[in-house]
């Protein structure tokens, strides 16, 4: 098995984060597939952005639900790469049209862990379903009884389980939720690697995020999982040639 590079928030290392630049670049350097996040607007626009707030990534302030789409496209989301040229805050469609014409999967966060954002799952797979990406999509949140909304509406969806502290047998916990995969933090995967075969056992994935040097990498290939999800999936694409080598 082959593991897959999922670039977290695009090339994020590169580019600014969660914009179609980030995801294009993604893309030339060889990623598997992306990972996003989602938000809601003021006006119920389903927004790619990390933060609940945009102050961090933009020149702008205050939460991303207070604003309507149009004054979110008016603002520069490059702020954290001031020598690059101005990005924009895209829709999850915007994203989709892209990803259409790659061979791109996507990993959708879900930001229900400040912001419950009563409806975005029914929006999400209305989305996924208007925009053709059926089978290509799997989402995943700290926010559990998100995902089992997600299954409640669309039970074929597939839905990977982010966690960052330690959890006893999270295969048997995953199965419980109905869930595809698990997204423990890296560290959690070196210092517990049996948590991979035993996964693999129940017919649970692993996507580990986010190592981004190339020993902790390489690490995650000795260590099997299904994805690694990095900023930098061009390192992460030369390490798993030499790994594979």
């Amino acid at each position: 098995m082959v593991t897959k590079i999922i670039a977290h928030r695009g090339a994020s290392a590169y580019r600014p984060e969660n914009t179609l630049e980030s995801f294009e670049l993604a893309f030339e350097q060889n990623a598997d597939g992306i990972e996003l996040d989602v938000h809601l607007t003021k006006d119920g626009h389903v927004v790619v952005a990390h933060d609940e707030r945009v102050d961090r990534v933009a020149n702008g302030s205050g939460f991303i639900n207070d604003f309507t789409l149009d004054e979110l496209k008016s603002l520069n989301f490059g702020k954290l790469f001031p020598d690059f040229s101005v990005c924009r805050i895209p829709t999850l469609e915007e994203v989709y049209s892209f990803i259409k014409g790659t061979r791109l999967t996507v990993n959708v966060e879900i930001k229900t862990t400040e912001l419950m954002y009563p409806g975005i799952a029914e929006k999400l797979t209305a989305i996924e379903r208007g925009c053709s990406m059926r089978g290509r999509v799997l989402y995943s949140s700290f926010n559990h009884y998100t995902l089992l909304e997600i299954k409640q509406i669309d039970p074929q969806a597939q839905t990977g389980l982010l966690y960052q502290l330690g959890l006893v047998d999270p295969w048997v916990y995953a199965r419980h939720v109905s869930a595809d995969a698990i997204h423990p933090h890296y560290k959690i995967i070196a210092l517990l690697p049996e948590t991979v075969a035993k996964c693999r056992e129940n017919g649970i994935m692993v996507n580990a995020w986010t190592p981004n040097d190339p020993s902790a990498l390489t690490l995650m290939f000795k260590c099997g999982v299904d994805a690694v999800i990095t900023d930098v999936p061009d390192t992460a694409f030369s390490c798993r040639e030499k790994f594979n080598k």
